[in-house]
């Protein structure tokens, strides 16, 4: 009977044994990267955008066994575009989970929030969306496969003074990182050019009355508004100056391409004039396969973010399957060597601060479309 028991006991342990070798072996198989969106509040929509594409992206690489048939878990975190949420959802990721590359955020200052604490941890941070000039100085595990204000900046400030002939701007900029970083290179660049700023006022996000900022621009009698913004508060601020009576032009950045604010300003949204990244030649494998899937998978077509957040989860596919352990270190070491990767939003190639460089386009609503002005 004893000896019975010691075998039973026996297999007990085999057994035991061969659980955990058989659950560290499936943990083994997958790598678990974060994701930290703005997935509620008004950035919202460019993060619901970034994760529809990175969903994309993951089941290509898990159907395709892209990173030698280990599977990507993605684990996403809700930042509201709050740097302090942010924070916390990064810290979260590092400590119990155990990541050591992160998508994130589309909002500068929580990008530049995060910063430090991904350095100290080594843990790479790749933003989809983040345009703010500090973060190409934020660290050596910061990247971004999204251009810097530095350059969408400079672009709107010569377009403004050389080809629309605007010597006297005013700005109305969204009070955080993202909107600061766009007014000091607007207004350093006109300056510089031979242009003048006549007044500078903010607004908070998730503000719902502009109207305070409209009165004391509109007195300053400006050629046009220099707004950098998001699209919930950009559509009440046309609305709003419309009903006051502005007919002055607007000028906005790539965050103003989203017919939502049309839906909202209607024709208060009338010639306005924005910037945005060239986009992808559609007739290039990669684009054309990545719009297609977008729109067979949400019946829409793909927003902005879509295609950078699609591009960073196979970005850092490509670094892992460069690897022998992942670890954030090799990841940012492998990223650093970048060059001409063909994706969803066109080539990226990384600089020496993490940085991609891409050409610009205008655009302007004209009879409720948003179309490109040539």
């Amino acid at each position: 009977m004893k000896k019975t028991w010691i075998i039973i006991g026996v297999i007990v342990v085999i057994l035991a044994i061969i659980l955990i070798v058989t659950q560290t072996k499936k943990e083994e198989d997958v790598i678990k990267i974060g994701a930290i969106l703005p997935l509620t509040g008004s950035a919202a929509i460019w993060g619901e955008n970034a994760k529809m594409g990175m969903e994309i992206a993951l089941e290509e690489i898990n159907e395709n066994g892209e990173i030698k048939g280990r599977k990507i878990e993605l684990i996403f975190e809700d930042s509201q575009s709050d740097p302090s949420r942010a924070v916390s959802a990064l810290q979260k990721l590092i400590s119990n989970d155990g990541v050591q590359v992160v998508i994130g955020d589309i909002a500068s200052s929580s990008v530049l929030a995060m910063a430090p604490i991904a350095e100290k941890a080594k843990v790479v941070l790749l933003s989809p969306g983040a345009s703010n000039p500090d973060i190409s100085h934020a660290g050596e595990y910061i990247f971004r496969n999204w251009q810097s204000d530095a350059l969408e900046g400079e672009i709107n400030a010569r377009y403004a003074y050389e080809k629309l002939g605007y010597k006297r701007i005013s700005i109305l900029y969204v009070n955080n990182a993202y909107g600061a970083g766009l007014k000091t290179v607007f207004e350093r660049i006109f300056n510089n050019l031979g242009g003048t700023i006549l007044i500078k006022e903010t607004f908070e996000q998730g503000a719902i009355d502009f109207r305070t900022q409209i009165a004391k621009i509109s007195r300053s009698k400006p050629d046009a508004i220099f707004m950098p913004g998001y699209p919930p508060e950009m559509a009440l601020i046309l609305k709003q100056s419309k009903e006051m009576g502005i007919k002055v032009k607007f000028l906005s950045v790539q965050a103003f391409d989203d017919t939502k604010i049309i839906e909202v300003a209607k024709d208060a949204s009338e010639g306005v004039i924005f910037s945005i990244p060239k986009p992808p030649d559609t007739s290039e494998t990669t684009v054309s396969k990545f719009i297609q899937n977008y729109r067979k998978k949400y019946k829409r077509e793909p927003g902005v973010c879509s295609d950078t957040g699609y591009d960073a989860l196979k970005i850092i596919v490509w670094a892992l399957n460069r690897i022998s352990e992942v670890s954030g270190p090799a990841i940012k070491d492998e990223l650093v060597k970048l060059k001409n990767f063909q994706g969803a939003a066109g080539i990226t190639t990384f600089d020496t601060n993490g940085d991609v460089i891409k050409p610009f386009v205008f655009k302007t609503v004209n009879n409720g479309k948003m179309i490109e002005l040539k």
